[in-house]
């Protein structure tokens, strides 16, 4: 008999059943009925041992039980009726309860569905009450108050088991959440060190409102702002004003496709310094949440080092130029040197001093005009886009590139387009990517040939600027590769001219193709935004 203190929760489920029993009016036969409960103990405990064997050849076979397993479920089916008599006898043992509160949460019935356990519970209690009509055959009110009370019992008891599963499976899916939740946290928390540790910066910007909910620490020490500073502000106030709207752009695309990323972006630290970046945006769902992740990648060094290479390139193409310019030079200085040695002899010829200033001067704007072009070819700055005008900015780089065409016998075509709209590109660099596409053009030609540099639009809004000649084209199998650093089909070359014109495009937002065929020329086209209207309209 268990009088031992119960847990809290049992005491709480025992007296709510058998509130249930009551105002339902379950309970017919009081607990003060000692005489009639004994009398169905008693014969409980006496008749089980034969009961049982029927019953377990009935549930075996009918719930697939192993035959190795039935002296087990005998023994303790033996022993659960025998606390079951013991409370039926007096309702105060509560022992039976005790049992089937611990085994529905762990133990062999378990491991099992509600409705097998209480199928078998049901198919006892129906031979227990056919024993008993047998027994009390020839006292027919007994028998019937015995089953009554059996019956009685046994929806007491289908109820408390039914409670003990439900609750045992509520136990075990909270067990599971506070789990889950834990799994949860520490996934978070390993993310959390993970994000912290990375070597990039990392923006979190909430995916409805834009505005930034969390950093990690390289930001923190990259930008000079704490987490909390930066909560609930606008992601683009961490970029320069011109360049918010692409920032916008980058979040909406990965709000759109899932990814996206761009690296003409700079963010702007709390000292006012801009830091190049490449910005890769992910967009992410976790839980309730939506927002965009946004990594962004110092290309400080990057940066420094293609401006490097840009200007290394620059200056080899400026080289390259150079021979070709020194006789343009020479030639004007030839000739005011000529008349230099006749002027001692011809101080009063006013129409030979005449002729000697308006040749003169004209020779040496002509040598000034070379030298300005080449000097602002070679110049080094910050790239910097905004409205270009093509023709005046590029007939410049066509008059230096008609010197050292005419050394190896090729003509120079240009041709600007009247109606072609303004590009939106840093001017010095796309000087440097004509330069490049001019000289592969004029080096790879045959004496006698010719090269075009043509500007036009492209609905719409592009422009397209094509260098073509009618050289001997490049082989099919090498067109893959004519973008890649290092790769030349010149002999001499560093390969790096055509992979650096093909990456100023690319910042651009442009594109670059060519087509070519053996023996009879290439084509390489270059398409880029047009400017602005505004800016288009202002000429800024």
């Amino acid at each position: 008999m268990s009088r031992s203190p119960l847990e809290p929760a049992l005491a709480r489920h025992l007296e709510r059943i058998t509130g249930y029993l009551q105002e339902a009016g379950l309970r017919q036969i009081p607990p003060e009925r000692t005489d009639l409960r004994r009398t169905l103990a008693d014969f409980m405990e006496r008749r089980a041992p034969a009961v049982l064997e029927p019953w377990l050849r009935a549930i075996g076979a009918a719930l697939g039980i192993p035959e190795a397993d039935w002296p087990r479920i005998r023994e303790d089916q033996a022993a659960a009726i025998g606390r079951w008599a013991r409370h039926i006898a007096d309702p105060a043992d509560v022992e039976t309860y005790v049992m089937l509160s611990r085994h529905t949460r762990q133990g062999f019935i378990s491991r099992f569905p509600a409705s097998r356990f209480l199928a078998a519970q049901i198919r006892f209690t129906q031979l227990l009450a056919e024993d008993i009509k047998r027994e009390f055959a020839r006292d027919p009110a007994q028998a019937d108050r015995l089953r009554q009370l059996l019956t009685q019992e046994f929806q007491e008891r289908v109820l408390h088991i039914t409670d003990f599963f439900v609750q045992a499976r509520e136990d075990e899916l909270r067990r599971q959440e506070a789990a889950y939740r834990e799994e949860l946290l520490e996934q978070e928390a390993s993310y959390r060190r993970a994000i912290d540790g990375a070597p990039a910066c990392i923006l979190f910007v909430d995916a409805a409102a834009g505005t930034l909910f969390d950093i990690n620490h390289v930001a923190e020490r990259m930008l000079g702002y704490g987490r909390e500073e930066l909560r609930g502000r606008p992601f683009q106030d961490l970029h320069p004003p011109g360049e918010r709207s692409r920032a916008s752009a980058l979040w909406r695309s990965a709000l759109e496709r899932g990814h996206a990323s761009r690296d003409d972006l700079h963010l702007l630290t709390r000292r006012g310094e801009l830091v190049p970046v490449f910005a890769n945006a992910g967009y992410i769902e976790y839980g309730p949440r939506r927002w965009v992740q946004l990594i962004c990648v110092d290309i400080s060094d990057r940066k420094r080092l293609e401006s490097q290479l840009i200007q290394s390139e620059k200056m080899a193409a400026i080289g390259q130029l150079a021979a070709g310019i020194a006789h343009e030079i020479r030639n004007p200085l030839v000739a005011v040197k000529t008349f230099l040695d006749l002027l001692p002899q011809r101080l009063d010829d006013r129409e030979f001093l005449s002729n000697f200033r308006e040749l003169s001067l004209g020779e040496l704007r002509r040598v000034t005009d070379l030298i300005n072009d080449l000097l602002a070819l070679g110049k080094s700055k910050t790239p910097e886009r905004r409205s270009v005008d093509l023709a005046p900015t590029l007939e410049p780089v066509v008059r230096l590139m008609e010197s050292t065409a005419r050394k190896r016998h090729i003509e120079v075509v240009a041709v600007f387009d009247p109606h072609v709209p303004p590009a939106w590109a840093d001017p010095d660099q796309l000087k440097q990517i004509i330069v490049n596409l001019l000289l592969n053009a004029i080096e790879t030609g045959a004496p006698g040939g010719h090269v075009w540099l043509e500007a036009r639009p492209a609905p719409p809004a592009s422009v397209v600027l094509e260098v073509r000649d009618d050289g001997p084209g490049i082989p099919a199998n090498q067109l893959e590769n004519i973008f890649h650093p290092f790769f030349t089909t010149k002999e001499t070359g560093t390969g790096l001219g055509l992979a650096l014109v093909h990456q100023m495009v690319v910042e651009h937002g442009g594109e670059i193709t060519v087509e070519s065929t053996v023996g009879r020329g290439s084509a390489f086209r270059v398409t880029l935004p047009t400017a602005p209207v505004a800016l288009a309209c202002t000429g800024t």
